[in-house]
């Protein structure tokens, strides 16, 4: 079994994992690489983390660089540096191979690595749409974007648990894995899903986790009116036809906007679907997303049974631990 001199993990495996491309790393994955049984010095790290980023125009990692050793080191954490150990037998593709003596984790096995020290399941939810998603912000990356490849499926995911249930963060990522959804294009597509979708022993309205930007493929009909082949739902339903979509104002200000959102929902409409719109504000106000939620629930047909007394103090929680306002307004 081949030591490596360096891994990479936690936050640095993801800002590794963001520049590079996927087919550098196809087939790379082995159980079989060891850990470094040591932690490098200071110096011989700088130069690992200089040479791949002048190979990788565009990385940037931030400092501290999170490693990963296979047994206990006397290396003490600085600034610059944090010392992980992981010395279990991990199954499945947990290490990925990047060049001649450098690893970094899987985007899986850094999801797990991460759970521990996240702040509560929410937190850890918001990490795993993320790397689901297809956006990146700087809780993944040092330059966030949109309309980026994403770094893991909940399939993957949930894979690398079932092989690996005793690593440390295994255990809490199983409980909030019920409530992923591959797909989510942005931090507030990720907030609605989880403000609608979380049972409301969460906070949430409990009206289970929709797909993320389905496809719809369009209708004959459909398609003459709206010049499209299918359709992307941002939150769907798709048992109930319905589509619920977050009206950015990035993406649904000005004229030709509005042109096209409208042909879209005609579109969808004449093939049986209900489309639900939701603003920027709407989902800032409590109110508004009180109502939005009394409506989608009536869609689909579902009675939602309130078995917690202090509900309205756990919805509240819950929007602040997303960064959403409490007030009615």
């Amino acid at each position: 079994m081949e030591p490596m001199q360096v891994c990479f993990s936690h936050q640095t495996a993801f800002q590794v994992l963001r520049a590079i491309d996927a087919r550098e790393l196809a087939g790379s994955g082995d159980t079989a690489w060891r850990l470094p049984a040591r932690a490098p010095s200071a110096r011989e790290l700088e130069e690992v983390v200089k040479r791949i980023e002048n190979d990788r125009p565009g990385l940037s990692i931030e400092r501290p660089v999170h490693i990963l050793l296979g047994a206990a080191s006397r290396c003490r954490s600085t600034s610059r540096r944090v010392s992980h150990v992981c010395t279990r037998q991990m199954r499945g593709k947990p290490l990925l191979r990047l060049s001649d003596g450098v690893g970094v984790c899987s985007a899986p096995f850094a999801c797990v690595q991460a759970a521990p020290s996240a702040k509560n399941k929410i937190d850890l939810l918001e990490l795993a749409y993320e790397l689901c998603g297809t956006y990146r912000t700087r809780r993944t990356s040092t330059a966030p974007a949109y309309q980026v490849p994403p770094l893991m499926t909940m399939r993957s995911l949930r894979s690398f648990v079932s092989l690996n249930p005793s690593i440390a963060g295994a255990r809490i990522v199983a409980r909030v894995l019920p409530y992923l959804a591959d797909g989510s294009a942005s931090p507030r597509e990720t907030k609605q899903a989880l403000v609608l979708g979380l049972p409301t022993s969460y906070g949430g309205y409990g009206l289970g986790i929709p797909r993320m930007n389905y496809e719809v493929k369009a209708i004959a009909g459909a398609r003459t009116t709206s010049g499209r082949s299918s359709f992307r739902c941002d939150l769907c339903w798709a048992d109930a036809k319905l589509d619920v979509e977050y009206q950015s104002r990035e993406m649904h200000e000005g004229e030709e906007s509005r042109i096209r959102d409208s042909r879209r929902t005609n579109a969808l409409m004449a093939m049986g679907w209900t489309v639900v719109g939701v603003t920027n504000d709407e989902l800032d106000s409590l109110a508004a997303t009180d109502a939005i939620a009394d409506t989608i629930r009536r869609l689909l047909g579902k009675r939602v049974q309130v078995r917690v007394s202090d509900y309205h103090a756990r919805k509240l929680r819950l929007r602040r631990q997303l960064g959403l306002p409490v007030g009615y307004d």
